[in-house]
């Protein structure tokens, strides 16, 4: 998977979230499958030229504003991998990665 998929992804989550718009609700305004805006948002997909416009005027953003990625998109990439890697955890290496992420943040 790309960076810049992952990227775009995460941005187009973030301002639909923003916008209070469920994923389905974006799939229906834009004219997309709502899997299709699940495997964008994840960053399997790149929308096509056509549906990046859709996507961007249901936003209510300039499209060069899907590819303006902040610290909070590289925040959200770092929470999603965390969570992908503790999904994969058996009950004892989770036991161990509480005890370590409580010593850092306390």
């Amino acid at each position: 998977m790309s960076n810049l998929k992952k990227l775009l992804g995460t941005r187009i989550r973030e301002l639909r979230r923003k916008r209070g718009l469920t994923q389905e609700k974006l799939a229906e305004l834009a004219e997309i499958s709502a899997p299709s805006i699940s495997k964008i948002e994840s960053g399997i997909y790149h929308p096509s030229e056509e549906n990046i416009e859709r996507i961007a005027k249901i936003l209510d953003v300039e499209i060069y504003e899907l590819y303006k990625f902040d610290k909070t998109s590289n925040a959200e990439i770092t929470k999603d991998k965390i969570n992908s890697l503790i999904n994969k955890a058996n009950n004892e290496q989770l036991k161990l990665i509480l005890k370590i992420v409580t010593d850092i943040i306390n």
